[in-house]
């Protein structure tokens, strides 16, 4: 079973076949397009965990709050 970013990154290359001409097409090789979807899983890849480091900040300091909230009380 595929992952969620190599599924994307198969629309992402089947989008790009679309919109490329047919002689365009005839240059590149299935390798070629294996890369570049391995370009997209990675650069997606990398967007994730951006996205988990901002969420693992946000927590730290949603935890230092409550935590100083407590003493107030």
């Amino acid at each position: 079973m595929k992952s969620h970013n190599e599924q994307l990154a198969q629309k992402v290359v089947e989008a790009f076949k679309q919109h490329i001409s047919a002689e365009a097409r005839a240059h590149i090789t299935e390798m070629e397009y294996q890369e570049l979807s391995q370009i997209v899983q990675e650069a997606l890849s990398l967007e994730m965990a951006e996205a988990v480091e901002m969420v693992d900040e946000l927590e730290r300091r949603l935890k230092q709050r409550a935590e100083r909230r407590e003493l107030e009380l």
